[in-house]
């Protein structure tokens, strides 16, 4: 196993420690970790794999991006650091966001506490479709869990310098073959498994000829604004369903529909940073209640 270490520059500031927060909880056990500091996974690229770490640098300016593993994978590096500063969203100019949130009752102070908010990315098309499933009307520990199983069921065994990288996801071709039945014992509905599969069997398809996500049985606009957030990096993404930014926004007791009518209303302002609000938003929920105020 051999080593590529690429140094990673960004536009400051640059809140390294929040995306820290938003991956940690989120990390697929075997596939991802987060700890010390350090953001490390297994990852594809074409047909080879690897393992890859993130780490701050110490004196703050860059992000070392250290890739292990054979020669064929350490020929993809060029494509590694352009996906990985996707990922990171290093190339944001974070005033784009403070400038358009600054005057929001709600958002001017989340901003000013996190002026170098960035919205994560996704290592892996068909791995953030899954997980946003599994996400489906539950919380990120349930989703994670969920996550877990499948990767360890399913996931290829994968050699790494870290013991809690061991697993690659599973292929979309893989989890377009498993049995429904098998797919539900995972822990989740026989409705979302179906859901589940259909995703896989859509994502093997040419891309010509798959239609549309937002078409498949199970997916609704929370689903395709959350993969189209991280998945694609879509800045103005919003998922004006979720429950978590109609808390933070103070949306309550109006049903379902009215509530996600209302959150998407609210949004307008925050064009076209749309999803960089999504993450403060998500974030704020963490703080304690006196100092959400």
């Amino acid at each position: 196993m051999q080593t590529v270490v690429v140094p990673l520059p960004f536009r400051s500031p640059f809140d390294w420690a929040g995306l820290l927060e938003f991956f940690q909880p989120r990390a697929v056990a075997g596939v991802e970790a987060v700890s010390g500091g350090e953001l490390r996974r297994s990852l594809r690229v074409g047909q080879n794999s690897g393992t890859i770490s993130l780490r701050l640098q110490p004196e703050g300016l860059r992000v070392e991006l250290s890739i292990f593993g054979a020669e064929p994978f350490l020929r993809e590096a060029a494509q590694i650091e352009a996906l990985a500063r996707r990922v990171l969203d290093l190339d944001f100019d974070s005033s784009n966001a403070a400038d358009c949130f600054s005057a929001d009752p709600v958002l001017g102070p989340l901003i000013g506490r996190w002026p170098g908010i960035r919205l994560p990315g996704a290592w892996d098309g068909f791995e953030m479709g899954v997980r946003a499933i599994l996400g489906q009307q539950v919380s990120v520990k349930a989703a994670h869990t969920l996550a877990g199983r499948l990767v360890e069921r399913y996931g290829m065994e994968h050699q790494s310098p870290y013991l809690d990288v061991h697993k690659l996801f599973p292929l979309a071709a893989t989890v377009a073959k498993i049995h429904l039945d098998d797919l539900a014992a995972v822990g989740m509905t026989r409705k979302r498994a179906e859901t589940l599969r259909h995703f896989a069997r859509w994502w093997t398809q040419d891309g010509g000829d798959r239609g549309g996500l937002i078409d498949l049985p199970g997916i609704g606009p929370w689903t395709d604004n959350y993969i189209r957030m991280r998945g694609q990096s879509e800045a103005n993404a919003f998922p004006a369903a979720d429950l978590g930014i109609q808390k933070a926004l103070g949306i309550q007791g109006l049903g379902p529909v009215k509530a996600a009518r209302a959150a998407a209303e609210r949004s307008l302002a925050w064009s076209p940073w749309r999803a960089y609000a999504v993450m403060l938003l998500w974030r704020s929920l963490s703080l304690p209640r006196e100092e959400d105020k």
